[in-house]
């Protein structure tokens, strides 16, 4: 198969069969010695809607002050519109080319671009954000001009070792959004219910469990097996919003418990994963924060909420105290094992500056732009959001040690 490379991807140019055998190329990443260490940092999802230099420079220091480490992750949970780029059906999560720029000056160096709002102006903001992380060389996975591309890894090249990034989303994808052979769109893993197909917009009662759907299965654990060839350490990306058979809007406007924590079927399936080659493998999509898994000596971590969340003052339902805090994981690896895991709780601000817009969801203004902006926190309250996720992580076997306004996981007590 003809491939080509850009910003450290490996991009199909043909079409390919469903049984998906991706790029059978070999890069041979030269591996890292094995005394080497390497930090990951790992934040939640960006719902950014500016430039936050410009719209909230104070935020800037406090926000490159969470950041630390060779490798900055996050997902980008917008879809980029040039000037007189609306949209007015449907959702509206757009945000300008300069949002990456901020990101970038965050330290931002990673991107998964596969949330459920990246096909928020359609085709055309799949192909801006794909043009404006591209131009500016910032590593990406998850959505592409097709699905070869969607599903191939990035690949980050630090001086410490190459990262590979495989990213996918699963449920609340809207019609069109997912990539085929020739569509652009979204690495998409679609849940099936028995025989139907479970999106999250609708209640399944009485539908059998989750699984996922064979052929996208195979094509995401097959992209795993080729970074795990390339790469010194994998990173697997998922935007979840499938957690039962209710839909999404029922789990979280009703405060039902499978908000949570981890349906079934993502246990079993980021297990597979892990299996597959995945070294962290990281979600966002609740948007809460849930717990974290060792699963033979690899995290999961299952929700790590919001990072930025400039969230309209339209979604209730989603608007919930605890959506307003979250944490930051540091990861390092030594080599190839994993040497460390540290969380460090964040909020983010609830009310930003200005008048909101209360009956236009699709309207972006001072109020939105400022509002979600993370902070650290300090004190009680640090220890009440770190003690949440240690609760959230004990049915995984995890244990944490809550050190002041860190927690540390314990590595030796046999997760």
């Amino acid at each position: 198969m003809a491939t080509k490379f850009r910003t450290g991807r490996f991009l199909a140019v043909a079409a390919f069969p469903a049984a998906l055998l991706l790029m059978g190329v070999t890069m041979g990443a030269a591996p890292r010695p094995q005394s080497t260490s390497i930090t990951i940092t790992l934040a939640g999802q960006s719902m950014i809607r500016s430039d936050i230099r410009e719209t909230a420079p104070a935020a800037v220091p406090v926000i490159k002050g969470l950041l630390k480490g060779d490798v900055m992750f996050t997902n980008l949970e917008a879809a980029i519109a040039e000037k007189g780029e609306t949209v007015q059906e449907g959702r509206g999560f757009l945000t300008p080319p300069e949002a990456v720029d901020a990101l970038q000056t965050f330290g931002f160096n990673l991107l998964s671009l596969s949330g459920n709002h990246a096909f928020d102006l359609k085709v055309k903001g799949i192909q801006n954000t794909l043009r404006e992380v591209d131009s500016r060389k910032i590593v990406h996975a998850g959505t592409g001009n097709n699905v070869a591309e969607a599903v191939a890894p990035g690949y980050l090249h630090t001086p410490k070792g190459t990262i590979a990034l495989i990213a996918s989303a699963s449920g609340l994808i809207a019609p069109g959004g997912s990539a085929t052979a020739d569509r652009p769109g979204v690495n998409e893993l679609r849940i099936e219910a028995g025989d139907k197909e479970n999106e999250a917009t609708m209640d399944l009662p009485g539908a059998p469990a989750n699984t996922p759907n064979p052929e996208d299965s195979q094509r995401i654990l097959q992209s795993i097996r080729e970074a795990r060839q390339h790469a010194d350490l994998v990173i697997v990306y998922q935007h979840n919003h499938v957690f039962s058979n209710h839909s999404f809007t029922t789990v979280f406007t009703e405060g039902l418990p499978e908000r949570l924590a981890p349906n079934d079927w993502l246990i079993k399936w980021t297990h597979a994963e892990v299996d597959a080659g995945a070294d962290i493998v990281v979600m966002h999509g609740a948007p809460l924060l849930h717990g974290v898994e060792i699963y033979h000596g690899r995290p999961i971590f299952y929700d790590l909420g919001n990072f930025i969340y400039n969230l309209p003052p339209t979604l209730t339902y989603i608007d919930e105290p605890m959506n307003w805090e979250s944490a930051v994981a540091y990861v390092e690896f030594q080599g190839k094992k994993l040497q460390s895991i540290s969380l460090r709780p964040i909020a983010l601000n609830n009310v930003g500056e200005g008048q909101p817009d209360i009956h236009n969801e699709y309207a972006n203004n001072q109020f939105i732009q400022t509002r979600g902006l993370p902070t650290p926190l300090t004190g009680a309250r640090a220890g009440y959001v770190l003690q949440r996720v240690a609760d959230a992580s004990k049915p995984f076997g995890t244990k944490m040690e809550i050190k002041g306004d860190t927690a540390e996981i314990n590595l030796k007590a046999g997760n």
